[in-house]
């Protein structure tokens, strides 16, 4: 090992190893940095690539150099050392003369470079793929996030469905009086219809063949036929005049929901609802107590059509005055809260 190295310091190595193109860390000691560089700039592509260097002139020079070997004396040489000495000339001279030959077939630095990379490559297994097997918390995670997944594809069906924005609007309308009366009145419409409005057989449909189900369903249409009939308009005209037409035409008049106001000076007349619910729900009871509780005909009421009606009602006219009462308590609740 050339001794120029030895007398270098840590740092001008240092920057010799990275002037050399020689990665060398810098935690390491003198002597490894001095043995890595040695025998980095010994090979010979290297040797080729940095002997025309300033920086290295001095390595290679002291390399290059023969080292001092003393003249044999004129008695101590024999005739037998002769043939030695000349082989070991002889064999300098060829290694010289081969290392010259490789050192001019070397290619140039960057494909020498190119070809060490790629034979460490190539030397270099590929590290295999172990498969863990999975573990409990893995499995929980992937069942947790597909099922966000699917909470969150069906939320948005549900969203673009536009269910919800329906049962807000219908939310609405239940939450007033007037949502109230209108409950009652279609369950009365109901009643009516499976009163005077039959439902008539067509057909069987069949049905697949599972435990408990029959096989085959009745399939019935309502008979619409009866329109034409007076059976069918008698029964509906008197139940909308005992729970429509009247107790509607009465809370129009004695609408208690106006209000005189002033605004800007001036008296202005507020109506809150355009019909009465309080005086709605009042006169309907009485209509409905009057013509089927106690069969007041008024001479124009057929007694016949007002007991079909009576008896269509779900509990009787006693189902409607219930109805009432609960719409008149409701309008009692609301004015309650706008005071």
């Amino acid at each position: 090992m050339p001794t120029w190295l030895r007398t270098q310091r840590k740092q001008t190595l240092l920057d010799l190893a990275e002037e050399a193109g020689l990665k060398t860390d810098a935690d390491l000691r003198k002597d490894e940095i001095i043995e890595r560089l040695d025998s980095y700039l010994q090979i010979p592509s290297n040797a080729t690539r940095l002997a025309s260097n300033e920086k290295f002139e001095p390595y290679y020079g002291s390399s290059r150099r023969t080292p001092f070997k003393p003249r044999p004396s004129a008695g101590g040489a024999t005739s037998g050392d002769e043939p030695e000495v000349r082989s070991v000339v002889k064999g300098r001279g060829k290694l010289a003369t081969a290392v010259k030959k490789e050192a001019e077939d070397l290619p140039s630095p960057s494909q020498a470079v190119a070809a060490v990379t790629s034979a460490i490559v190539k030397r270099t297994p590929k590290p295999r793929k172990v498969e863990l097997p999975v573990s409990p918390s893995d499995v929980a995670n992937q069942v947790e996030l597909q099922a966000s997944k699917v909470y969150s594809r069906l939320d948005e069906a549900y969203s673009a469905s536009g269910i919800q924005d329906f049962i807000d609007r219908a939310r609405v309308v239940c939450s007033s009086v007037s949502g109230v009366q209108l409950t009652s009145l279609l369950v009365e419409a109901f009643a009516i219809q499976n009163t005077i409005l039959p439902w008539k057989y067509v057909g069987d449909f069949p049905m697949p063949p599972l435990p408990g189900l029959p096989a085959t369903y009745a399939i019935k249409l309502p008979d619409l036929f009866i329109l034409l009939t007076s059976f069918f308009w008698s029964t509906t005209l008197l139940w909308l005049s005992t729970s429509v037409v009247i107790p509607a035409i009465f809370a129009y008049f004695y609408n208690l929901t106006i209000r005189d106001v002033k605004r800007h000076g001036e008296r202005v007349t507020v109506v809150r609802h355009s019909t009465d619910p309080l005086v709605f729900d009042v006169v309907k009871a009485l209509a409905t107590f009057i013509v089927y509780g106690n069969g007041v005909t008024f001479g124009i009421i057929n007694p016949t059509v007002a007991e079909r009606v009576d008896n269509s009602f779900y509990g009787g006219y006693n189902g409607v005055l219930i109805a009432s009462g609960i719409g008149i308590i409701a309008s009692l609740y609301e004015a309650a809260q706008r005071k």
